[in-house]
């Protein structure tokens, strides 16, 4: 830590961390790059100027009065990022609640919120079922994360927020790359990338995408399979009129993984009190039995047009079909005792999500004598259903053992039913419009409604008899009001409503698989933006309300009382002179339960931490022609397991390194790339959904070398 390069990196981590510590369309993916020095060029490589809000359409940044965070593909390679977890570590906003590689998937929380699975998830703007899976982040040019409610924007979703994951375009000429990696302790991989226009005056367009993964993980006895590929193609049928089609297919499959380890005195198992949060294992050790696995499959395919009608107006109109498949035959880790003792609860079960999602929607801009008008009307259909096996889950008890020693187990060879029948179905219609209204250089105001004709239908998935239905038809509200003292600066105050489907029980509850009522929320939000040559910040302040949701002390499933969630989140992104580049945020999250059930009432909401902060720094070695050092840092505060607040998953530090050198070797362009996550191997608990604990990923080496073409 002493050596000379390394010491300014210790010192901007350093300071990024002290005070938190002490708290305890074309083409959507152009990325715009400013005049400046060659620090301003590379930190643009990591930042998009424009980005989708749903209803909103394609605007940019500084122009849409919300807290967004995009995520370009230049960073994605370089931080060889894999899952979402990896993709937001410079967003403080966002708390990592799952590992793909120990537990069924990745997945985050937002301000405290976990991203609805079941409609937090968009590709190019269109829904996507996400239960418990991995989207392959090799296909997409930019994630582009929606902070919070998007009611208008997007119609039903929890206050999480969205992930819109935009597909890679094809550009202008042909060109392509093969990568091959590796990652700890025995996973190879190797991807292929392809892709350019041609036809008369470049009419045609196609890009293709292929990623293959395999190989021991670092969990002992841990295993994954892999393997990916989509295609895009466009046609500009004439100048103004463009055609588009896409396709996603995706099989991954994890041995030795568990649906999470869970504190079996909450749920009747043992003795109330008796069992609470053990200290943090390392992620390398085993838990589950080696023959559970958990496995998904992606079918995706979707096409859009896309209508310069004048100067004036654009027309867009889309479609697209996604299945989701599930084969569950992973265990919950249920924890008996303070001594490390659990027992292993063996679910096997296939099930299947379906998505299907129409949108038509146009812009305009006019004026009204002096004041300019961004007008935006549209109509959407959405219908998910929801499929079961008909003979039910299979579940068996596989033993018990102990934390530091697990058991060896006898696999039972558990029958999985593919037999499926209708579980559930959600329509959705929706009309929806929008007026940004400019007063003058510095003044808009933007109102939008949503009107959603909401059907939710519950089925025996065995007999097909109805067993439950909610009807809901709200008209949630957007309003805000921009101003920009300078061109590139802009202050804003926002309110949304929006509703939420509501939660299922889960499987350890007294009425499991039990699907509640949707949940109203409300969103307050004043924010300021800039965005420079060689340097972007963002600050909000937000206040969040919501209905709960949580298991009570008679391990009911229930929806009682309201969650208000309301902090602080500070951002930039700025280069430091020619060599250095800095990404930083910070987060302060106060909340609290109003419920008239004592035992929450005053509680904070479950998995929030009070504080987090995150930082990455790049720094380009002079005179070494292409090799650049970098390191980041990840802070997050002590989280409540449960609503109750009886248990506390404690606060933990993860540090990063990596390297990456860019050459030329027999005439082609070859960059190699060596990433250590986690580098001091700390271990750490993550919390999920009010109940579930996961291991962190240990420290984790992941090596690569790509080949341009």
């Amino acid at each position: 830590m002493h050596h000379p390069v390394m010491r300014p990196l210790v010192v901007a981590l350093g300071l990024a961390f002290s005070v938190v510590h002490a708290a305890d369309e074309t083409t959507l993916d152009k990325v715009e790059v400013h005049a400046g020095s060659d620090g301003a060029a590379a930190l643009d490589a990591y930042r998009s100027n424009q980005a989708t809000s749903g209803a909103l359409g394609s605007r940019s940044v500084l122009d849409t009065p919300f807290s967004l965070n995009v995520v370009t593909d230049h960073y994605i390679e370089n931080t060889q990022a894999t899952t979402i977890n990896d993709l937001f570590k410079t967003d403080a906003a966002v708390t990592p609640i799952a590992n793909g590689y120990v537990g069924e998937s990745s997945g985050i929380s937002i301000r405290g919120q976990q991203l609805d699975l079941l409609n937090g998830f968009k590709i190019d703007g269109y829904a996507v079922p996400n239960w418990a899976s991995d989207l392959p982040l090799e296909h997409y040019q930019q994630v582009e994360l929606l902070k919070g409610l998007s009611g208008f924007m997007y119609g039903f979703g929890s206050p999480g927020g969205i992930a819109n994951f935009v597909n890679k375009r094809p550009g202008n000429d042909f060109a392509g790359s093969v990568t091959a990696g590796y990652a700890s302790d025995g996973v190879g991989k190797l991807g292929a990338d392809v892709g350019g226009r041609f036809g008369t005056d470049q009419m045609f367009g196609v890009r293709v995408n292929a990623v293959h993964e395999q190989g021991d993980t670092y969990v002992d006895g841990g295993n994954i399979k892999r393997d990916s590929a989509s295609v895009y193609v466009d046609a500009r049928l004439t100048p103004d009129l463009l055609v588009s089609a896409d396709a996603l297919y995706q099989k991954r499959h994890v041995d030795g993984a568990y649906y999470g380890v869970v504190l079996g005195d909450a749920y009747g198992m043992a003795p109330p009190g008796s069992v609470g949060i053990p200290a943090p294992i390392d992620g390398r050790d085993r838990l589950a039995s080696p023959f559970t696995y958990y496995e998904t499959e992606y079918k995706i395919a979707g096409t859009e047009l896309k209508w310069a009608i004048n100067d004036s107006w654009d027309f867009k109109a889309g479609y697209r079909y996604s299945q989701q498949n599930r084969e569950n035959a992973d265990s919950a880790i249920v924890l008996l005792d303070n001594r490390g003792g659990y027992g292993e609860l063996q679910y096997v079960a296939y099930t299947r999500y379906e998505y299907q999602t129409l949108q038509a929607m146009a812009t305009g801009r006019f004026n009204t004598g002096s004041i300019g008008h961004e007008v935006v009307l549209g109509t959407g259909w959405q219908l998910l259903t929801e499929k079961m096996p008909v003979s039910g889950w299979n579940q068996a008890v596989l033993g018990t053992g102990n934390l530091g020693n697990p058991g060896d187990f006898a696999n039972p060879d558990l029958a999985m039913d593919k037999n499926l029948g209708k579980s559930s179905d959600t329509t959705q219609q929706s009309l929806f419009a929008s007026d940004t209204i400019t007063f003058d250089e510095q003044w808009s105001l933007l109102v939008g409604l949503r009107y959603t004709d909401y059907e939710q239908r519950s089925f025996d998935a065995a007999s097909g008899t109805q067993t439950g239905s909610y009807d809901r038809s709200p008209t949630t509200p957007t309003v805000a009001l921009i101003y920009k003292p300078v061109q590139n600066v802009s202050l804003y105050g926002s309110y949304v409503e929006a509703l939420q489907q509501g939660g299922s029980a889960p499987k350890a509850a007294a009425n499991a698989n039990t699907v509640m009522a949707p949940i109203k929320s409300r969103q307050y939000e004043v924010g300021v933006k800039t965005d420079n040559a060689g340097w972007s910040a963002s600050a909000a302040l937000f206040r969040l309300e919501r209905g709960l949701e949580y298991v009570n002390s008679g391990n009911v499933y229930v929806q009682d009382g309201t969650e208000i969630s309301q902090g602080l989140e500070l951002s930039g992104k700025t280069a430091l002179g020619r060599d250095w580049t800095l990404l930083g945020s910070a987060m302060w999250l106060a909340g609290r339960n109003e419920s008239g059930d004592a035992s929450v009432d005053g509680k904070r909401p479950y998995g929030a931490p009070k504080a987090q902060a995150n930082a990455y720094v790049e720094y380009a070695v002079p005179g070494t022609g292409g090799l650049v050092l970098s390191g980041g840092a990840q802070y997050v505060g002590e989280r409540p397991l449960e609503a109750s607040n009886a248990h506390f998953a404690g606060s933990y530090t993860l540090f990063d390194l990596g390297a990456r050198y860019a050459t030329r070797v027999g005439g082609q362009d070859v960059t190699l790339r060596l990433n250590v996550d986690n580098v001091t191997n700390e271990a750490y608990w993550l919390t999920s959904y009010g109940f579930i604990l996961t291991q962190g990923a240990p420290r984790t080496i992941r090596a690569s070398a790509e080949f341009s073409f």
